[in-house]
């Protein structure tokens, strides 16, 4: 009874069983053994297979690893080996067991073992395998495999690195204008010229989006190093043909070497990207290798985010106004509320300090969400003929929430729509131009006003005008600030005071500061002013204390009535 069992058994297992002698000829094995070989039955196998383990393996090298753990620990456990199927010879993979059989003495007589398929198994793991490690748009190196090649070579006794962190410029357009496809065909062509400055033991990968990064084992001098930089500036620089499109990007290239820059992998990887912002700050199209002044920069920046994100929380912001006033006039007609950051170290920090911290850390959307609150609650109580100003950012106004909070805080105040003017800049449309126009319309729908900021600095303002529902234009402090000295500054504003009558949106002369600007831009009929002239940036306790008690007096123009364009 107990033998017919284990025969059961033995006929009956999926797995292939088998008994050999000591050279590998076949003494028994079962049927799944003999289909797995290629073979109709036991006697078929056992007949046609002849000894010689060595054949079945596709390493032969494989066999004597076979026995020499079979010599030491007298059976194998899960080896895995590629192998023939002994009639077909078809290469398949196996997962085999084996141990001695002994006689009484002890002395192995025979082998016995079981084997499983682990085709399908050794095939997906290398599928995944692949997937992990290689990019799988482009074919180079993926970011978890660089990422694991970086952290061997950073690990303490290591000679050194360096890390080339690379970001295409402008790269976002191609997605905008062109489609993602063809980002995808850009990508592939980037990287195909990158790999042709790479060879072992540089390692290239893709990190992500347009982010790319190669890694040079080894300690390399500056030199080396900057020539590499210099290649990939150049090869990037050469125009792609893309759908019938000729297209320039340029890169930015960022550096840092272990361990004269990093003590890790992660430290490694965050200064080079450092490095890499700053090179795009500078103008792109460029290099950059990290110092320790940077590193000083880097710590101040990553303390000043802590205490941004608190400074939320505490109320430690402020809003000051700063008067748009009736050019000639002198009346106050509205403010724009400009942010300050108390500090409890560092005092009163102007927005320039502040706000590129924020866009980095991604706090703008609160930032902006905060100032429009709490604009709306002082605007709320000042004379309802005064109108408040808020910029607002690109990510702020690409917000889903955008027009969910707008509408919040105008029924929570009861401010009258039309005294709020959201100002916003040419970047905050050009990303997505169907959206932006979506977007404008449902604000003024609210019954808010826009204003187009910083007018002239950006190459397709004109259009914007034609196509956007702008109620004002300001013009950037730029051509105010120069339109004495330069022609062309002068004709750029006459153009805008022009465009803007025709359309019927009014126009606001930023930056100025001189009687003799205001006298020049009332000659060419400018409506509103803004700048130090007229006034610095208040905080709200003093222009609703101005306001409340009629003090305000703003300087008047010198001109003669017949001398100022009258505006139509």
């Amino acid at each position: 009874l107990a033998e017919a069992e284990y025969r059961s058994l033995f006929e009956n297992a999926v797995c292939g069983i088998y008994r050999d002698k000591l050279d590998g000829t076949p003494v028994r094995c079962n049927p799944a053994l003999a289909a797995f070989n290629g073979y109709a039955s036991e006697d078929e196998y056992t007949e046609a297979v002849t000894g010689a383990r060595v054949t079945w393996y596709v390493d032969p090298n494989q066999s004597n690893e076979f026995k020499k753990l079979l010599a030491a620990e007298g059976r194998v456990k899960d080896l895995v080996s590629e192998v023939y199927r002994h009639h077909t010879r078809e290469k398949v993979w196996i997962t085999e067991n084996a141990w001695y059989v002994r006689n009484a003495d002890g002395v192995p007589i025979f082998i016995e073992g079981t084997i499983q398929d682990a085709t399908e198994r050794i095939t997906t793991l290398a599928i995944i395998e692949r997937q992990v490690n290689i990019d799988t748009l482009t074919g180079v190196a993926s970011r978890f495999r660089f990422i694991n090649c970086l952290e061997a070579e950073t690990r303490p006794g290591k000679h050194g690195c360096t890390l080339f962190s690379i970001d295409l410029d402008r790269f976002k357009e191609v997605n905008d204008f062109l489609g993602h496809a063809a980002g995808d065909i850009v990508l592939k062509l980037v990287a195909n010229r990158l790999q042709s400055l790479v060879s072992e033991p540089r390692l290239l990968a893709r990190l992500g989006g347009d982010e790319f990064a190669i890694l040079q084992p080894g300690l390399c001098n500056q030199s080396t190093v900057e020539t590499l930089a210099k290649k990939i500036v150049v090869a990037l620089r050469e125009p792609l043909r893309i759908n019938g499109h000729d297209l320039t990007f340029g890169a930015s290239v960022g550096i840092a070497m272990f361990p004269n820059h990093a003590s890790d992998a992660e430290e490694l990887l965050g200064n080079a990207d450092f490095a890499m912002y700053q090179a795009k700050s500078s103008g792109r199209n460029g290099f950059r290798i990290f110092d320790f002044e940077l590193r000083a920069d880097i710590q101040h920046r990553k303390e000043l985010k802590k205490e941004l994100r608190l400074a939320i929380e505490d109320d430690q912001l402020e809003l000051y106004y700063q008067p748009i006033a009736t050019a000639g006039v002198g009346t106050v007609e509205g403010y724009e509320a400009l942010m300050r950051w108390n500090h409890p170290k560092r005092g009163f920090l102007p927005p320039s300090q502040f706000i590129p911290i924020a866009e980095e850390a991604g706090l703008m959307t609160d930032l902006g969400n905060w100032a429009i609150t709490r604009a709306c609650q002082q605007a709320a109580v000042l004379p309802s003929h005064i109108k408040i100003s808020v910029n607002v950012s690109p990510s702020q106004f690409r917000s889903a929430s955008i027009l969910v909070k707008l509408r919040n805080v105008l029924q929570e105040t009861k401010l009258d729509p039309s005294r709020l003017i959201l100002e916003i800049t040419e970047s905050a449309i050009l990303s997505n131009e169907l959206i932006a126009e979506k977007i404008l319309k449902e604000l003024q729908a609210l019954g808010v006003q826009i204003a187009l900021d910083d007018f002239g600095t950006g190459y397709s303002s004109l259009s914007y005008l034609q196509r956007f529902p702008f109620n004002t234009v300001k013009i950037d402090r730029s051509f105010v600030a120069g339109m004495l000295d330069l022609n062309a500054n002068l004709a750029v504003i006459r153009a805008v005071l022009g465009i803007g009558r025709d359309l019927g949106i009014r126009v606001v002369a930023e930056g100025v500061e001189t009687q003799q600007q205001l006298d020049a831009l009332l000659r060419e009929g400018c409506e509103l002013i803004q700048g130090y002239f007229y006034g610095k940036p208040k905080p709200y306790s003093e222009i609703a204390s101005d306001l409340a008690i009629q003090q305000l007096e703003l300087p008047r123009s010198n001109l003669p009535a017949n001398s100022i364009r009258l505006i139509s």
